[in-house]
């Protein structure tokens, strides 16, 4: 019998997950930083600073959450002796900084005293992590896509535009206010490197596939973009540096302090820290694989091929996607995938997704007096609804994709065939219009990362989305398979409502665990590749899926046609919105 540690570091909790050899969970535990951990005083564990839009995480309780789990762990006699492999998830884009300090106690750790008590502030040059909902960046954001040459420039080199939570305009920010903190700092890690860091008794290398969410690597060329470095470091030609031995000194420091990043794979980054072996009992051939980030380790934690969606379904709604093709877009992101070689991961993000659909069914329950959170009636509508030749944008926060203000507007195919805006219409309606262009949205803009033989369908034309053309070729593909997870995954008639709209083989698969999950297969599948010789990391996973886990949606496939004249309808519809 083999084990497999699986971790997952977010924003509210540090979840491990122990799997054996057939992928069956053999334990689980976790740790809420706010309840669990409360001298720390974080709120759903962070900082938040309303006046500057900062929000931060302590870094000592990470490592205090990491202390407390393993000894729950060893409190339930799990075997660590037993454990070949451990890799992990943690939430994108966050840092931490070490000090010179901290590869010298990373190093020499005493077996007798927990982590905290020896990696403590001494370790690092700022104290806390910038989290993914940091919004404090706002003027390095525009530096950062000016210096390139704009948004969609940006989007080529890193595989997205500028981002408030992105690791470079946080590190420009640092460099900016606290020169002295920056300039302190020996090593910046991701928050991924960092916790494969504690375990590995050294500071790591950074993800490949995590350190795509940073804008400043060059994907296409694996490296880091030195325009970008400069950008970032304070020292590009826009801010007034003329001085290239300045600006290149700049640059080689800042290379210095991120290091070089592991390429994604199997490849095991270290053994693990004798600490660890003499304190728990682990032994001193198991592995540490380099931890991912969460989105990248959710996309890995069930087998999701080439040209295959993933729809999560929360108060946002995400989509990911595998795919062979790099077509970035300041659009969308794109990440390199960190276990299936020369792949990628898509990913769209919507600020308005159950929040939306909760309004209209509030609003369709008041009007029949019916509990505000009764679903009933909502799911019914939708049930029936039928494609009408209506579309509708539903932001009652204001949307990423595509960028503008929060507002609503309904419109409709008027009898000259162009497009009516509507200033109401019987609420009855809005239940099937919300989703099925929810759902418009997504079919249209996961498109240009397809790769399936395209339909042969009448009616359909080239559009274009967010500045960007889509060829009538891309608009006519469908993805091979959908998968919907998240909250409103659950509800049937909101999951067969989009897999009607998007086509594909569809199923649903309920895993509040997923990005530790997603950790430890990459940790089996990697045991694997070293000691076995490589396996294609899909087929490794779907030898030892359990399928009964993902149940199939069941559609009438011929709808798909039937939504073609929504997608020009929205996008004529979205080039009228408050941007």
């Amino acid at each position: 019998m083999s084990y497999y540690f699986g971790l997952d570091l977010s924003t509210q909790q540090l979840k491990l997950l122990v799997i054996d050899e057939g992928f069956k969970i053999v334990h689980s535990y976790s740790l809420e930083f706010e309840t669990d951990l409360p001298h720390y005083k974080t709120v759903k564990g962070v900082y938040s600073d309303e006046r500057t839009g900062e929000i931060v995480a302590p870094v000592t309780m990470w490592i205090e959450a990491l202390d407390v789990v393993l000894e729950k762990v060893k409190q339930d006699g799990i075997d660590f002796a037993l454990v070949k492999g451990i890799s992990g998830s943690c939430q994108q884009h966050g840092s931490v900084y070490w000090s010179d300090a901290a590869n010298d106690v990373l190093s020499s750790l005493d077996p007798t005293r927990s982590l905290k008590d020896q990696i403590g502030e001494a370790c690092f040059s700022l104290q806390t992590s910038p989290n993914w909902q940091d919004h404090s960046t706002g003027e390095e954001l525009e530096i950062f896509e000016r210096y390139v040459g704009g948004a969609d420039s940006l989007a080529e080199i890193t595989g997205s535009r500028a981002h408030y939570r992105f690791t470079g305009p946080q590190i420009r920010k640092l460099l900016k206010l606290r020169p002295e903190v920056y300039h302190k700092t020996k090593r910046i890690s991701l928050v991924s490197s960092f916790l494969a860091s504690l375990f590995s008794g050294t500071i790591v290398e950074l993800e490949e596939a995590d350190a795509c969410g940073m804008n400043l690597y060059d994907i296409r060329n694996k490296r880091w973009d030195e325009q970008l470095l400069a950008t970032c470091s304070m020292t590009h030609e826009m801010d007034g540096i003329e001085d290239e031995t300045v600006r290149q000194q700049a640059i080689d420091e800042l290379k210095r302090k991120l290091g070089t990043p592991s390429p994604a794979g199997f490849k095991a980054i270290s053994k693990i820290s004798s600490y660890f072996v003499q304190k728990f009992g682990f032994k001193e051939d198991c592995r540490i694989y380099s931890f991912t980030g969460d989105n990248l380790a959710t996309i890995i934690s069930f087998p999701l091929n080439e040209d295959e969606l993933l729809i999560s379904l929360g108060t946002s709604t995400t989509v990911l996607l595998v795919t062979k093709h790099y077509v970035p877009s300041s659009a969308y992101h794109t990440f390199i995938h960190p276990t299936i070689p020369d792949s990628y991961m898509g990913m769209i993000c919507y600020c308005n997704g159950s929040l939306a659909r909760e309004k209209i069914r509030d609003l369709l329950n008041k009007k029949f007096n019916k509990p505000s959170n009764d679903w009933t009636l909502f799911d019914k509508l939708l049930s029936q609804s039928k494609f009408n030749k209506a579309v509708g944008v539903y932001f009652p926060i204001g949307e990423i994709v595509p960028n503008c203000k929060a507002q609503t507007i309904r419109a409709r195919m008027g009898s000259d065939g162009e497009l009516e805006i509507v200033d109401s219409w019987d609420e009855e309606i809005d239940a099937g219009v919300i989703v099925q262009s929810q759902a418009l949205s997504c079919r249209a803009r996961a498109a240009p990362m397809l790769n399936v033989k395209a339909q042969t369908i009448d009616g359909i034309e080239s559009l274009e989305f967010d500045g960007k053309l889509i060829s009538k070729e891309h608009l006519s593909q469908r993805p091979h398979k959908v998968v919907f997870v998240g909250g409103a995954s659950k509800n049937t008639a909101i999951v067969s409502k989009f897999a009607e709209v998007l086509g594909g083989e569809s199923f649903r698969f309920d895993n509040p665990n997923a990005c530790a999950l997603g950790g430890a297969f990459k940790a089996s599948w990697s045991v694997a590749c070293e000691d076995d010789g490589v396996v294609d990391f899909h087929r490794y996973l779907e030898s030892r899926f359990d399928t009964n886990t993902m149940e199939r949606i069941q559609v009438d496939e011929k709808q798909w046609d039937t939504y073609i004249p929504g997608l020009k309808m929205l996008q004529q519809l979205e080039t009228v919105l408050e941007r």
